[in-house]
């Protein structure tokens, strides 16, 4: 798979944490509130696709750049999971393409050793998404002319689902300008990155408290101190690692408590914020137009934060 063709992938990227985007849809709006494209859904089977695909979508005929996401739990977490937060960014003129690994009922590469073998199907995934999505869609729409720009990529993440997506951007950076890392964690992440791909970090105050979900030497700071320039990290004040998921999921891991949470925190308010946050970033990166205010001004976020850092003089 370090052979694979990315001949319909940029394979250049910006030292800035923004970049010039032609040609490419650009939101105008706040990031914080809820884009003005309504978006459709598409789900491409495993039996078609290399991995089970969901991918949002606006519904407005344009050209949009593209957020490769992986949920939790190595990839485990359904992409449905993350649904609000998900089409919420879309809207804001994004093709989001979220990927399961492989259905709960298969238990292959479920080990966190297997990072090589979740890495090649992701590799294979992006492929094939870069030959087809665009048919798909327009398939569905009965229309051609909606175009996934993957020239105009990034790729995203949450918890551990963040760790074959280290492996993938260590094998092959050209493919992304950018990277959203929410909450990530990593088994393997053990040497500082050489290349420069510009990076935003999340982390929560409760996701490295007991019963945690991160641990602290192998998440959100040290993606911070392994990362490149241009890159920021913000750690939430007084929320945890299962408040980005879908009411449902995130009743289950509170039922089960699995990692520590705020029973009194607005949902609503946070998923809010990480559409927004995520929405601001992605702009800045791949649509050209900087939004980068809305991150480093604190004063505009709609959560308090216990820390911030950034490095972008570069």
């Amino acid at each position: 798979m370090d052979r694979l063709t990315w001949a319909l992938l940029s394979a250049t990227f910006t030292a800035t944490l923004w970049a010039t985007a032609q040609g490419i849809y650009v939101d105008t709006g706040n990031p914080y509130d809820n884009g003005t494209l309504e978006v459709n859904t598409l789900t491409i089977s495993q039996h078609d696709a290399p991995l089970l695909t969901k991918v949002y979508y606006p519904n407005k005929i344009d050209t949009y750049a593209v957020l490769f996401f992986t949920g939790g739990l190595l990839g485990y977490i359904p992409v449905e999971s993350y649904s609000i937060v998900l089409k919420a960014v879309a809207s804001h003129g994004f093709v989001v393409v979220g990927v399961d690994y492989l259905p709960l009922a298969d238990e292959r590469d479920r080990t966190p050793g297997q990072v090589g073998s979740q890495t090649k199907k992701y590799l294979e995934e992006l492929q094939w998404v870069t030959q087809h999505l665009e048919e798909r869609i327009a398939l569905q729409l009965n229309q051609s002319g909606l175009v996934p720009a993957f020239d105009h990529l990034a790729v995203g993440c949450h918890s551990a689902g963040c760790d074959p997506i280290v492996d993938m951007t260590e094998k092959n950076h050209t493919f992304s300008k950018a990277a959203l890392f929410l909450e990530p964690f990593s088994y393997h992440f053990k040497t500082p990155v050489k290349f420069r791909m510009s990076a935003f970090i999340l982390g929560t105050e409760f996701s490295t408290q007991k019963p945690m979900c991160i641990y602290p030497a192998e998440g959100y700071n040290h993606f911070y101190d392994f990362w490149q320039c241009p890159k920021i990290v913000m750690n939430v004040k007084g929320h945890g690692h299962c408040e980005i998921l879908d009411p449902p999921t995130y009743a289950e891991c509170k039922f089960a408590k699995a990692c520590k949470i705020n029973p009194d925190a607005d949902l609503k308010k946070y998923r809010s914020f990480i559409q927004g946050i995520s929405a601001a970033f992605l702009t800045t990166t791949l649509q050209g137009r900087d939004k980068l205010q809305y991150i480093t001004n604190t004063t505009l976020l709609p959560v308090q934060l216990l820390e911030f850092k950034k490095d972008l003089d570069c």
